[in-house]
């Protein structure tokens, strides 16, 4: 059934495919010369934020989530597909609520039950949220933290290594070519991470919003 959920929540804009992937920069060559490299410039720590865009992935996870905390009976979902069946029809928002509550009302629902139906699923998805954040927390540690460590150490094994520049140049300009490549690792690796972690927050913000909505439009219709 999760997969019949998509098209309740989630609106594609006209023109907008499922996004394309970003080329990353190639690294660099290694250098011919023995002569030191430049430094590498820091890294800026007030990065533009990334916007995120509803990813396929994150929606099916998230509707699969929905779909496990299905309550029994007519609930919010059920009243969700009620509405969307009557968007063919000539009916203004109001009417489209108030039929589609028809039916659950036949079933004993109140307009109290779906709404709190409807804050279930906020939660189930809240749940879900939680976890994904402590996922990429995980990996920012991982995947950024100890590099970046490593990346501290590099800095001061060059500088040990410049009090000895005559018989050291080679190795220096080596060392340095190392402390680049850690660098492109690095923002690579944000780059990835806060890409995922923008596509979960919109597709989260898409759904949530959606329910949110209907919420309001229920407690303001099904009176």
């Amino acid at each position: 059934m999760w997969k019949n959920l998509k098209g309740y929540f989630i609106v594609e804009e006209p023109g907008k495919g499922a996004g394309t992937k970003t080329k990353l920069p190639d690294k660099q060559p290694k250098s011919t010369t023995s002569a030191p490299a430049a430094p590498p410039a820091a890294s800026s720590s007030a990065a533009a934020p990334v916007t995120g865009r509803v990813s396929g992935k994150f929606e099916d996870a998230l509707l699969q989530a929905m779909e496990r905390a299905n309550l029994p009976g007519f609930d919010y979902l059920e009243y969700k597909k009620s509405l969307q069946n009557l968007q063919k029809m000539n009916f203004d928002e109001a009417m489209r609520f108030q039929t589609a509550y028809a039916a659950a009302q036949s079933m004993g629902v109140t307009p109290q039950q779906l709404t709190e139906s409807a804050a279930h699923y906020l939660q189930a998805l809240k749940t879900e949220q939680d976890k994904f954040t402590a996922a990429v927390q995980k990996q920012q540690d991982d995947q950024v933290g100890s590099k970046q460590n490593e990346l501290k150490r590099l800095d001061a094994l060059v500088s040990e290594q410049e009090a000895k520049i005559a018989a050291l140049q080679e190795q220096i300009a080596k060392t340095r070519t190392r402390q680049q490549q850690l660098q492109q690792t690095i923002g690579e690796s944000r780059q990835k991470i806060q890409a995922t972690a923008a596509d979960f927050r919109k597709t989260y913000d898409t759904i949530t919003g959606s329910i949110t909505a209907d919420i309001e439009k229920m407690r303001q219709y099904l009176k």
